[in-house]
């Protein structure tokens, strides 16, 4: 009976993956159309302990292809242990459009990152406001591409690809790559199912309707409860999927750095998606599942296998080719994701509690 069980959910899985895969082909949705006069924008940079990142961050966003006087770029320093705020001084003194904003601890009974952008939206008076973290590098063409969508959407997430520069890297560029292809699947045709809060944009009118962060209380896992409240009012949402729009966020720089942040993001899905865990716990998963099944049953084994690397592979090259750029494969990277996963979930269950940026949630 296990064994007839776990093959029905990955025949599910399949069927599942199929209709994602064609969805994401006939169904796909990007903006072309440019307004004919950008509006003014906010950029909003939440920076904790980024002394080593914000130059990257800082001069992409310098170099973008928008008017400047149509853009102001708000920093919030949450509290930074190193010489983040004397970096941020740095720009602060030599570009006008380059604010500080002074953060308070945990203000409105807030924390971590929806504090600091609570502080950082009350702040301006802008319609559209858009989100990077400050360990991501945008592309010239980013901010026309955000600008651009919220336009036609009141919230956006961005394309984030991440230089596959090194084995580790491209691990974590393949894994971007092939989720993106469910999100932008399923924001496409059916209900968005998440949102990258290390690249997003929104409409202040829509944010204030919904309730912005403050109506979320306390959470670590701000983007998702975002995206939740706006769906609850009926608001749409685009995901991006861009080449000349995209950002590039720096890998896990270590193999724990890996397994932590994917605690982060299985405990989002956990709390927030439920439903959602179940097949995703499947689909992440296979490879102690596929262990299994090889004492009982071999060929259910192989059949997980090839169900795992084929999906991946192929959304992994529809991706590539929509974005119009270059793609490596190792054949490896299946494999890895899944043990990561893996061991992720082993700590979840061991230790509870994650440490991120030097806090605990």
């Amino acid at each position: 009976m296990l064994i007839v069980a776990i093959t029905l959910v990955y025949l599910v899985l399949i069927l599942t993956e199929l209709v994602l895969t064609l969805l994401f082909s006939t169904r796909f949705k990007n903006v072309s159309q440019q307004p004919n006069e950008w509006p003014h924008v906010s950029v909003l940079i939440c920076a904790r302990n980024e002394e080593l990142n914000l130059d990257r961050c800082l001069e992409s966003l310098i170099r973008q292809d928008y008017p400047r006087e149509q853009m102001q770029l708000l920093i919030g320093n949450d509290n930074s242990e190193d010489g983040t705020a004397e970096k941020i001084a740095g720009y602060t003194s030599s570009y006008s459009f380059i604010k500080e904003i002074e953060i308070t601890h945990e203000k409105d009974g807030l924390i971590a990152k929806a504090n600091v952008l609570n502080q950082l939206i009350d702040a301006t008076d802008d319609e559209y406001i858009v989100i990077l973290d400050a360990d991501m590098k945008a592309r010239p063409g980013w901010l026309r591409s955000m600008v651009s969508a919220l336009g036609h959407s009141p919230l956006v997430s961005g394309y984030t690809r991440i230089d596959p520069h090194s084995f580790r890297a491209q691990i974590q560029a393949f894994d971007w790559q092939i989720v993106l292809h469910s999100m932008k699947a399923m924001a496409d045709t059916f209900r968005p199912i998440s949102i990258l809060g290390n690249n997003m944009g929104f409409r202040r009118s829509a944010y204030d309707q919904v309730g912005g962060f403050r109506a979320l209380g306390p959470t670590d896992v701000e983007d998702l409860g975002l995206l939740q409240r706006f769906q609850k009012a009926g608001l749409s949402m685009l995901q991006l999927i861009d080449g000349q729009g995209s950002a590039y966020t720096l890998p896990q720089a270590t193999w724990t750095e890996i397994i932590v942040q994917r605690c982060r993001w299985m405990n989002g899905v956990f709390t927030h998606h439920w439903l959602l865990a179940i097949p995703a716990f499947f689909a992440r998963l296979w490879l102690p599942v596929a262990l299994l099944m090889f004492f009982f049953h071999p060929e259910v084994a192989l059949f997980i296998v090839l169900y795992a690397y084929g999906a991946s592979l192929v959304k992994y090259i529809q991706v590539s080719h929509r974005s119009a750029g270059a793609f490596k494969l190792l054949l490896g990277e299946p494999f890895f994701i899944s043990l990561l996963d893996t061991f992720a979930l082993l700590r979840i269950l061991i230790f509870g509690k994650v440490s991120w940026k030097g806090r605990k949630f």
